[in-house]
Order: C-alpha cells, then structure tokens, then sequence
C-alpha cells in the first residue's frame, strides 16, 4: 500500500495482488469524520477475489466541520451543493486514475460507507462517464436529479443494517423503491441486527456482487 495523488484527492492506494497492470480500479470512499485509514483494510479481503484489481481510497477533499481530525465529503447541512461540488471533484478523480492506469469506466467500480457510500450512489449515477458498480453501505440517495435521463446505468448494491442508528436503514428501503421507479433495480442486502458499519457478510455479498461485473 502507497499514498498516491489522483486529480485533486490522494489517498491509500494498492496495486493489484498478482501484480502487472490493473484489470480493474475499486474506489472506496470513507464514512463522514473519518479518512481513508478507516477502510483502508478493506482492499486485502476483496484483493483475494480480484488480484488483478488497483484499490484507491481517497481522503475526502475537506476538513470535518465537527471533527477536524477528519474529512468530509461534503457538509452535514447542504445536502444538494455539497455533494454535487464533491462529485465533480470524484469525478475528476477516477478519470486520473484511469487514464494513469490505461482502463475504462467498465472496469470501475465505486463502493463507499455512509457518506462515502452515498457519494459512490451520487457519483454512479450522475458522472458523465458511469462505473461499472456501484456499492453502497449504509448510504442513501442524496437526489433524484436526472436519473430519469441516465443511460449505460451502473448495476447497485445497497447494502445496510436494520439496527443502524446514524443513517437509518429506511433510508436504504428509500432509495431502493426511489431508483426502481426509474427503471434501476437494486440489489439490496439486508443484516438484520447490524448497526452503522460492515459486518463480514456484508463485505462478502458486496464482493460477489462485484465479480459478477467486474474483471478479476
């Protein structure tokens, strides 16, 4: 594992397991207060699925507001400007990364937990240029926007707790009825007794969401 700059974040970055070049990029973007350090342990268990896989977890682009040891994506008031200002700064972001690393969008996926995991749905669906997955954990749908336009639509895992007390898991049933009247049906992973975090089966779900659309 590095630090590595990619556009206008820099973070926790592995290259893949088996080494050589990258067959795909997963991004995973870290919960708000946090930083990359929080999820940077994910890119081991999900590197024996996917060894030909880069994994790049950024640091949000600003300080916390309430914990200025963290980062967030985008401010806890301003859930419209907020988000769309971070998106543009992700999306920028991804297409360093895979110009530097020679892939397309069809080799990325974007995963992220509770507002990193809101910021992979926002970002999935509303970059110019789509992922391949989307996975988010503990998140929710920040806006409906344009999604009635998207086309090339991202295959989405949402994946969240029924217990979690800080983005409650109707949240999660929301947005997935929300994206279905759009015509995007949502793989939904339900952990029953889960409170606001990952549980290994959650990470494994996600993982086998993810081989089944991405390249090993």
């Amino acid at each position: 594992m590095m630090m590595k700059s990619f556009g206008a974040l820099s973070g926790h970055f592995n290259e893949p397991a088996r080494g050589g070049a990258p067959s795909s990029l997963i991004v995973i973007m870290h919960g708000w207060g946090a930083d990359a350090n929080d999820l940077a342990d994910l890119a081991y268990p999900m590197s024996v699925r996917f060894p030909g896989a880069a994994f790049f977890i950024p640091n949000a682009p600003d300080p916390c507001s309430m914990n200025p040891m963290g980062r967030q994506w985008f401010d806890l008031g301003d859930t419209t400007d907020g988000p769309a200002a971070a998106a543009t700064v992700i999306e920028g972001s991804v297409a360093a990364a895979i110009t530097e690393l020679g892939l397309d969008m069809t080799a990325v996926a974007l995963t992220g937990f509770s507002q990193g995991g809101m910021m992979s749905l926002h970002c999935g669906l509303h970059m110019a240029q789509r992922p391949q997955a989307v996975v988010s954990f503990s998140g929710a749908l920040l806006g409906v926007g344009d999604i009635a336009e998207i086309e090339d639509r991202p295959s989405v895992m949402l994946i969240h707790g029924t217990d979690d007390q800080v983005v409650p898991f109707t949240m999660m049933q929301a947005a997935s009825t929300i994206l279905a009247t759009h015509g995007i049906e949502a793989t939904c992973v339900t952990r029953p007794g889960l409170g606001h975090g990952i549980d290994p089966d959650a990470l494994t779900r996600a993982i086998d969401f993810l081989a089944m659309h991405l390249p090993g």
